[in-house]
């Protein structure tokens, strides 16, 4: 086990009896008995599994769950009910409990419970020793990575961005190449002065080779004084130079030179300076074409690409998508200090299906887009599609599909509504067994593809399946 498992129950007595019972197991325990008790433990610690008795009030079971999430997007949890209230189970499930036990719940069931949960927790600990070692060795605070794509790419910025080695990033725009070589720069030596960035495709290109070199009084018309170029400023610390593919020919012939000698000539000036300048460059533009096609030189290239890092798109680094849209939620509750909604069950699932073709950038938008649509304290999938301008999001599943779930399951999928519930409630168990067979059939029983479309992880899936005894590939 990675840490201990916190429980979080309101009553000492039976707070008391599920600690005693947890570590007569052999699990170490941390008490809470209030869900901002509970928080504040996961702030501090690491705790891969919550066990919570708060069920009797579902606003703070589901609370508890958003939160920690937000905090810790692999905590898992295991919350414990009365099984009076359908309406308080489905919250809990929908906000992402792992698993939900009713009550009374013997020693035997709990300890099973926790055993398989506490798998789960451990089921990628490559990754999690390697996000853990790397947070606490460097400075990665602006970047949100989970997946191993992205924990592979952050281990290589690790590794240059103590050297002046140049680097040029490439990946699809919106995938954050510029925060990438922030990190590169606030993990180096020079990160005690600013970082100096250029978009060298939002500059006119007569203006661009003054923007970086700069200019000598009287060097051409209105050039009243002297102006020192982005290099001079950048002496002592780190120039991005972002969408360097726009350069033009002449000043890529100046740059070279630069590289080369570490030394430039301001325009208007016939004496040279010298700035020691560490060099990031980023593009998205395949600069090979470039190449082939004379607009880009080979031998500035091969000085730029000294250490080349590329950035997955974000379809490619799925266990990224649900932290990032916790953390923007996160961001725009600080910008606008308002509440903003959490994220259920049904928006994961849409959330994880969709393509990304804008990629993180496009993400955010969306999300911000989805909280000013909202109305309610969970976001759904329609709050995304009102104003949603891809086609590609997920579908509903067809007739075919939905003949192979209960009635109510149907009737729930198809209309994303959960707060009408039959009188004589719902069998759960069966519920939950009749759409991951649902999701297995449509997905040829491929167990990734059926977590996306669930909203769960692999492993949860996986683990679901087994107490179901269903199989996959």
């Amino acid at each position: 086990m990675l840490g201990a498992t916190l429980v979080v129950c309101p009553n000492a007595t039976d707070r008391a009896v599920y600690a005693e019972w947890l570590q007569a197991g052999g699990y170490p325990v941390v008490q809470a008995t209030s869900t901002e008790e509970a928080v504040a433990y996961h702030r501090n610690r690491s705790l891969p599994l919550t066990v919570a008795d708060l069920l009797s009030a579902s606003a703070d079971s589901v609370e508890l769950i958003h939160t920690v999430r937000r905090i810790k997007p692999l905590a898992e949890f295991l919350m414990l009910s009365d099984g009076r209230s359908v309406t308080t189970i489905v919250a809990a499930m929908k906000a992402g409990a792992t698993e939900l036990l009713v009550k009374p719940v013997s020693q035997e069931k709990l300890l099973e419970s926790v055993r398989q949960l506490c798998g789960l927790a451990e089921a990628c600990p490559d990754s999690r020793y390697l996000e853990e070692e790397l947070r606490r060795r460097y400075d990665f605070s602006e970047i949100v990575a989970r997946s191993s794509n992205m924990l592979n790419v952050l281990a290589i910025v690790a590794r240059v961005a103590g050297r002046d080695t140049s680097v040029l990033i490439t990946g699809e725009s919106g995938t954050g190449k510029e925060l990438i070589a922030r990190a590169i720069h606030r993990n180096s030596p020079r990160a005690s002065r600013p970082m100096v960035s250029l978009n060298c495709a939002a500059i006119p290109e007569n203006l661009l080779e003054s923007e970086l070199f700069g200019y000598c009084k009287g060097a051409f018309t209105g050039a009243d004084t002297d102006k020192p170029g982005l290099l001079s400023t950048a002496d002592g610390s780190t120039l991005f130079l972002d969408e360097v593919a726009d350069l033009p020919l002449t000043t890529q012939g100046k740059l070279l030179r630069f590289i080369q000698e570490g030394t430039f000539l301001p325009l208007g000036s016939v004496y040279p300076q010298r700035a020691d300048v560490r060099l990031i460059s980023a593009t998205n533009a395949p600069l090979a074409q470039r190449i082939d096609a004379s607009a880009f030189r080979r031998d500035l290239y091969y000085r730029l690409s000294v250490f080349p890092v590329d950035i997955p798109p974000l379809r490619e680094r799925l266990e990224d998508i649900v932290p990032l849209a916790h953390h923007f939620l996160q961001l725009l509750q600080e910008e606008t200090g308002a509440r903003t909604p959490g994220l259920s069950r049904e928006v994961i699932h849409y959330l994880t299906a969709k393509s990304w073709r804008g990629n993180v950038r496009e993400l955010q938008s969306s999300i911000e887009r989805a909280v000013i649509m909202s109305e309610g304290s969970l976001l759904n999938a329609a709050d995304f599609r009102k104003l949603d301008r891809w086609t590609d999001a997920p579908v509903a599943p067809s007739s075919t599909n939905v003949g192979e779930l209960d009635q109510f399951a149907a009737l729930r999928v198809q209309t994303h509504n959960w707060t009408q519930l039959p009188e004589q409630g719902i069998n759960l168990p069966e519920l939950n067994r009749k759409l991951i067979e649902a999701a297995l059939e449509r997905t040829r029983y491929k167990v990734s593809a059926a977590a996306r479309m669930l909203g769960l992880s692999r492993p949860a899936l996986r683990y679901r399946m087994k107490k179901c005894r269903l199989h996959g590939s």
